[in-house]
């Protein structure tokens, strides 16, 4: 029976570094793009984007919804280009098992997005990425997918802590994080999904891919909990801070 090892924790610290600092090659690239309220894409910044693209961003019944989809496709396919050596838009997205994002072609890159309130997050890699952020929401009724969504250990956790939904959080954007990198996507096997501080060996039937994996806790800002899961590696994830001069940068280069 084909296996895997996960292995579980938190960044304690991050340094956000700016995007200019980053060179492109880092072995897997994390980076967050905040939403200002009531912001609205320039059109000529659509230049980008596919027609199918800006069809699919109309689908959306809020502006807010439509604008952030617009930016992530947009920023995913800056990165993207700058990554692989391509004009933004001559990137190619396909989609894998369970809707997951991929690039077209033998680029040796992964990519994946989340997003989450007034933040997006993308990360790209060398080996299998899978990321997610949640917005902490005080209102939310997080008990009532404890039984369904979590181990009985998981559940004890959770309840343990002076603040059972910071815990919630901690757990279930593991669990997603790695269900995506792996591309299963999630289904009634969730609940068995390891997320638990330290190392646990699995059936690899239950995360969708054998293998080694490590997936990593950390904050986007106070109240967003994310995680980033990938396959293992020596290297440690670059964290950079994206805004809007990334697209005044690129326009830059092609007028050089």
């Amino acid at each position: 029976m084909p296996v895997s090892t996960i292995s579980c924790a938190s960044f304690q610290d991050v340094s956000w570094l700016h995007w200019a600092d980053c060179s492109y090659d880092d072995e897997i690239a994390i980076f967050r793009f905040p939403l200002v309220e009531g912001m609205i894409m320039p059109f000529h910044l659509k230049s980008v984007l596919q027609p199918d693209e800006i069809h699919r961003s109309q689908r959306y019944y809020r502006e807010e919804d439509r604008q952030r989809f617009l930016y992530t496709r947009s920023i995913l396919r800056v990165l993207s280009g700058s990554y692989t050596n391509q004009a933004p838009e001559q990137i190619r997205f396909t989609t894998g098992m369970n809707k997951k994002p991929e690039l077209v072609g033998d680029s040796g890159w992964r990519i994946n997005v989340s997003h989450s309130g007034k933040w997006i997050l993308l990360t790209i890699g060398k080996v299998s990425v899978g990321i997610d952020v949640e917005k902490n929401d005080p209102k939310f009724s997080f008990r009532d997918m404890l039984s369904t969504s979590f181990s009985r250990g998981e559940q004890d956790y959770i309840e343990a802590g002076v603040d059972a939904q910071l815990r919630f959080y901690q757990l279930w954007t593991r669990k997603e994080a790695l269900i995506k990198a792996t591309g299963k996507g999630m289904d009634d096997d969730f609940w068995q999904v390891p997320s638990l501080d330290g190392s646990s060996v699995t059936d690899s039937g239950l995360i969708g891919e054998a293998g080694s994996w490590i997936v990593s806790s950390f904050f986007v800002a106070t109240d967003y909990h994310a995680a980033i899961a990938y396959r293992a590696t020596q290297e440690i994830p670059k964290f950079y801070t994206l805004d809007s001069g990334l697209f005044s940068h690129r326009e830059s280069q092609e007028r050089t």
